[in-house]
């Protein structure tokens, strides 16, 4: 099969059949009539690139109508010729991709060589069609002021654009992110291209593949909302990457830029805990060069870039101290943050002295507890941080692309281009955006993404009127985590090949924290593979005053995506979840330090046999077919259909198996595979032993969703008739081909790993009691619902846009999006409100309070608390936005631009999760309930500002030469940004002495603590003190019921940024010139707070119930909450300079 496919598309590059590329183009058309505006038939019309020489010549119709499609980004000269006419010209015509840009000739009686030119507007009003866009030019791209040399920061200056706090717009690689909301869409549901290849990486659908060089950016385009039927893949934005190629003049840039921490101010928390600024050094430094290899025929252009940074990364955390260590717990304590003072399970009493007896210590906890560093600070007022640190970390990224243009005639163009793209980041890593790694340096991963993007497009015209397209690409990258630290040793220490029960080679236990203390964890090994193969053809033609479009795409057989299937530390790593008691069931001593120094102590714990790595396969379809229709000569009607068939994922090795609650079987108890589907004819659980496990539809589990038309529909009124303003208006269906994880959820289900589960002590792999190890096949863990339903989006616009004065303009308008069938979760195992067992006492209210937790009370309660994730399609959103934007193009190539957003976003789930397993952000709060799920997503921030400038000053020719130099020649560019916080939501956390969170649904992540009324949501005191603690309370809350805190009902905080740069620019001769660069990032040194999940959650440290006998508890009388509660624990940059020059020749 693969011979065929690649037989097809190397003679498909190269045979005469025409071809355009729609998406990384754009098209000229319009109407040629005369005085009487009576139309021309036969007219010539020549559309010339000023840039690189290509010409295109087509004919009107009888209608009066020519189209002159697929033509690359640039500077155009458009004429209209006709025997007894005067000529008509139009110069300086700015075509940017996916431009269709209305340029009508009106030809009074005369000469051919009376030529009439009219010099075009470089804002024209889009009088074609009904979608919202916005263009990032290049000299945009190159001369404003991005902090990281990232381009996806300008993406935010657009209208309806909002991106939750942990978005990172300066960063690439993994530590960066495309997770952005555009126009209130799932930040999930964006298609990013480069010159039309997909450059998502579809395993999470947040990050992107490649960042195209700045100094390789013709320009980027972002259409926000009701776009053409042209488009797919995606239910939100349609974002595309334009590189540049080259002229018939040889051009290039050399440029070094530089930082070093003197230059900076420092971090709010560092300056707080009086400790130094964080370290940075980074150098950027590359080149690009092209030109004509010949004229007017074949051009290059190539880049080359480094980045090399050396970062100071802030950490802090509540850590234990040397004496507590050692089991000394009789010193000084944090008030609010220390854990309850020990006591002894086999006395009940305190330990003597508040000390555990050297004798009784554990040599494995006490290593264990080395994993944390040593506390460095004391507490600021209001903190439980007694340590806090900057550690140096390397990120290292360098990129190389080249990209070639051959006017093979002027009916036929090929462009090849390939990029290739380095990202590292060595122990001891940012963090920040990666996942599985504890903040404490002694055991630490090192990160690697190298990735890739070629695409082939062969753009031909058919006769005078028609246009063909076909592009190959090839999108790739990979994912590689290896271990390392300032002592990874310590590791082997921790947990050495003798504690393992499987011997493997892996990092220490997963510890989950508790009490104020973090998690313990690590990543590596983990290894992700991407190679996704496209190949798409569009075809248009003009008939009367329609263009007609039509259009296939489709993924080939060799795409995959190959990833290890546990994105919380290693796939094998034993994971320990808490103190079982002292030697086998029983008693802990309250306090989880203890447990681990006390030797004989239990651990509930698992450890894995082998690893798993999802091979996936699936496959994309799609057609279209679309008309634009030009009514009027004021209104246009653009129309069409998209049909998409988004195959299901499946994995080479036929190993998924997915939990369908239908299909339990009482009668089979705990089978492994009891309610498991599994691919027809694997007959997997038999071969394991199992009872259970039944055929599912095919190899991916799923029925296929085979109702995805997406129609859609565009309007443009041109008002005035001169095309100074417009009223457009759109509507249209978006389907969405939804990220892969889910897939790798389902791949860990039984049968095909076996698990040791049970209670261990730590200082030895020997069983503590009888049957307290268990090895099986495990139980069910996460499923898909069987009848697949695509995510879609319906989206609405009504936009009025207006010339103010030449090269002016402003546009404001209503959007709405509605989001249906999007990714959501629930947990199918559930403890539900009710009374399972007959006993007269609310099944939640039971769970909370018995000790050990009582899995009966569970839906499927045989397979224990395991909760039994379902990825189902119940999420849902509504959007409303005003859209304002005003742009302006003034003297010697300045630019102005603003934007104003205000939105009312509403969701049943944050919009902001591009996780792969069911977690708070996305699962249902209570499956009896589910409207309660309804509230503000991550991403609504209700008002968003931005403005950017580019200002180039006189050059005050006719000065002196000491005048010039000095004053002359000056640029400022400037990038403000302001929004309102994202909405919050708040949860509880585990409660000491109670099965996980208060109201016992058996998943404690996303359950909510209830909301004050009569406070306000924002505090008083510190600045980082976000959320006021007094807004959500524990006191009094009914155990078994749903806390009445709801999604995103408090604001987190706002942020507003000024970025400022002073450029002189020196000429050196000809068309060369020196640039040097000083650039201010944060100018004003605003702290800006992030509010992560660091402090979403309550993890209160004790609890009083209003019963002493726990089990005849109905509600919590008071909790202690740690003061840190709704506290920021990190902040965007402060202020940082960076010097730099450029030379452009």
């Amino acid at each position: 099969m693969r011979k065929p496919v690649l037989v097809l598309i190397v003679s498909s590059l190269f045979v005469a059949t025409p071809t355009f590329a729609q998406r990384s183009t754009g098209s000229i058309r319009g109407t040629v009539r005369d005085a009487t505006q009576s139309v021309l038939p036969g007219a010539t019309v020549t559309v010339l690139n000023e840039e690189t020489g290509l010409s295109r010549t087509v004919v009107t119709n009888a209608a009066g109508v020519y189209s002159v499609p697929v033509l690359p980004v640039g500077l155009y000269k458009v004429t209209a010729e006709l025997q007894g006419f005067k000529g008509g010209s139009r110069t300086g015509v700015v075509l940017r991709a996916a431009d269709d840009l209305g340029i009508d000739f009106e030809l009074g009686t005369g000469q051919l060589s009376e030529v009439i030119t009219v010099e075009a507007s470089s804002l024209p009003v889009k009088t074609i069609g009904g979608d919202v866009s916005g263009v990032v030019t290049g000299e945009m791209v190159r001369e404003l002021p991005l902090n990281g040399r990232n381009f996806l920061q300008l993406a935010t200056l657009m209208p309806g654009v909002s991106a939750p706090d942990a978005l990172n717009v300066k960063d690439k690689g993994l530590l960066g992110g495309s997770d952005l909301s555009v126009s209130g869409g799932d930040v999930t549901a964006n298609m990013w291209t480069v010159d039309g290849a997909n450059n998502n990486d579809v395993g999470s659908n947040r990050t992107i593949l490649v960042y195209p060089s700045l100094e390789a950016i013709e320009e980027f385009k972002i259409l926000r909302n009701s776009y053409g039927p042209e488009f797919g893949g995606a239910g939100g934005a349609q974002i595309n990457i334009v590189t540049r190629g080259g002229t018939n003049r040889f051009n290039g840039t050399a440029f070094y830029s530089g930082r070093n921490d003197a230059l900076n101010k420092t971090n709010y928390f560092l300056e707080k805990a009086d400790q130094p600024k964080e370290k940075l050094r980074r150098n950027d430094f590359g080149a690009s060069f092209g030109g004509p290899l010949i004229k007017d025929k074949l051009h290059f252009f190539g880049n080359i870039e480094w980045n090399v940074e050396d970062r100071g990364t802030a950490r802090a955390s509540f850590v234990p101290t040397a004496a507590e260590r050692n089991g000394d717990f009789s010193g000084p304590r944090i008030a609010g943050c220390s854990p309850p003072i020990p006591v002894d399970p086999v006395t009940g009493e305190a330990f003597p002295g508040n000390k555990i007896p050297a004798n009784r210590l554990s040599p494995a906890g006490q290593l264990y507890l080395k994993l944390y560093p040593l506390p460095n600070v004391t507490p600021a007022a209001g903190s439980c941080n007694n340590w806090v640190t900057s550690v140096v970390s390397p990120i290292r990224y360098n990129q190389q692309s080249f990209r070639a243009d051959w006017t093979i005639s002027q009916a036929s163009r090929l462009m090849v281009r390939y990029t290739h793209d380095t990202w590292k980041n060595n122990a001891p890593n940012v963090q920040s955006n990666l996942w599985g790694d504890d903040p404490f340096p002694s055991v630490d991963s090192n990160w690697d993404q190298p990735s890739r993007s070629f695409v082939a497009s062969l753009n031909q015209t058919v006769g005078t009127n028609g246009t063909n397209s076909l592009q190959f690409s090839y999108s790739a990258n990979k994912i590689i985590i290896t271990r390392g630290g300032t002592d990874p040793g310590l590791d082997d220490q921790v947990f050495p090949l003798s504690a393992k029960q499987y011997g493997a080679q892996t990092s220490h236990p997963v510890f989950w924290g508790g009490q104020g203390y973090g998690a313990l964890w690590n990543e590596a090994p983990f290894l992700n593979n991407q190679d996704l193969f496209i190949v798409k053809d569009d075809y248009s033609k003009v008939f009367g005053k329609h263009l007609v479009k039509v259009g296939a795409l489709a993924t080939l057989p060799d795409s995959r995506k190959n990833e290890d299937t546990d994105g919380n530390g290693s796939d094998m790593n034993s994971r320990f979840w808490g103190s079982a008691g002292l030697n086998g069931w029983g008693s802990n001593t309250g306090n989880v330090l203890a447990d681990f120094l006390l030797r004989d102590m239990t651990w509930g714990f698992s450890e894995a046999s082998t690893s798993r790595s999802a091979q996936q396969r699936w496959r994309d379809v799609e057609f279209y077919a679309a008309d634009s229709w030009q009514a009027s000569r004021r209104v246009t009607f653009d129309y069409g259909l998209r049909y998409s068939m988004f195959f299901n994922p499946y994995t080479t090795d036929n190993k998924l198996a997915s939990f369908v609650p239908e299909l339990f079987n009482p009668a089979l108890g705990a089978d492994p595979c009891n309610g498991l589907l599994q691919p027809p004819g694997t007959n997997w659980c038999k071969q394991a032993g199992a009872k259970g496990g039944a055929d599912g539809p095919n190899r991916s589990l799923m029925n296929q969703d085979l109702n995805n038309f997406a129609p859609r529909l565009g309007v443009a009124w041109d008002v005035s008739g001169d095309g100074k303003t417009a009223l457009r208006a759109g509507v249209g269906q978006f389907f969405q081909r939804e990220r892969l994880s889910p897939v790798l959820s389902i791949a860990t289900n039984p049968p095909f790993v076996s698990t040791l589960n049970g209670i261990r002590k730590l200082d030895t792999t020997a069983e503590p009691c009888d049957g307290c190890f268990g090895t099986t096949l495990g139980a069910p863990q996460r499923g898909r619902e069987v009848n697949e339903r695509t995510p879609n989006n319906w989206q609405y616009n009504l936009m009025l846009q207006h010339e103010v004065w030449r090269n002016t303009t402003i546009e404001v308008g209503y959007v709405a999006n509605y989001g249906r069938n999007l990714l959501k979760t629930h947990v199918a195992n559930q403890v539900l409100s009710g009374d399972i067992n007959h006993n007269g006492i609310d099944d939640r209210r039971e769970y909370v309070v018995t000790t050990p937790a009582n899995a009966d009370l569970r839906q499927f309660g045989v397979f224990g608390n395991n909760n039994i994730g379902i990825w189902d399609h119940s999420g849902r959103s509504t959007d409303h936005s005003l859209q304002t934007q005003f742009v302006s193009r003034f003297a010697r190539g300045s630019q102005f631009q603003t934007s104003y957003t205000l939105s009312r976003s509403r969701a049943n789930f944050n919009l902001a999760d591009s996780g792969g397993s069911p977690a708070r952000e996305t699962a249902t709060v209570d499956n009896q309930n589910p409207d309660l799920d309804w509230g503000r997503p991550a991403t609504g921030r209700t008002h968003i500002f931005n403005a950017s400038l580019i200002w180039l000053l006189p050059s005050l020719e006719g000065r002196s030469a000491a005048v010039r130099g000095i004053v002359g020649d000056w640029e400022v560019a400037t990038i403000v940004g302001a929004a309102t916080g994202q909405p919050l939501t708040m949860y509880t956390g585990s409660l000491p002495g109670l099965n996980g969170g208060p109201s016992g649904t058996g998943f404690t992540d996303n359950q909510m603590p209830n909301r004050v009324a009569s406070e306000p949501c924002r505090a008083s005191g510190l600045p980082e003190q976000i959320v006021n603690p007094k807004a959500y309370t524990l006191d009094g809350f009914q155990l078994g019921a749903i806390g009445t805190a709801r999604r995103g009902d408090c604001d987190g905080p706002g942020y507003f940024q000024t970025d400022l740069a002073f450029y002189k620019n020196i000429p050196i001769g000809g068309n060369r010139k020196l640039q040097f660069r000083w650039d201010i990032f944060n100018i004003f040194n605003n702290t800006n707070f992030l509010f992560l999940v660091d402090n979403y959650i309550m993890n209160p440290t004790a609890v009083v119930l209003n019963n002493s006998d726990p089990t005849k508890a109905s509600a919590i009388t008071s909790a202690t909450i740690p003061t840190n509660f709704g506290q920021a624990t990190r902040t965007r940059d402060p202020m940082q300079m960076q010097i730099g020059f450029k030379l452009l020749f």
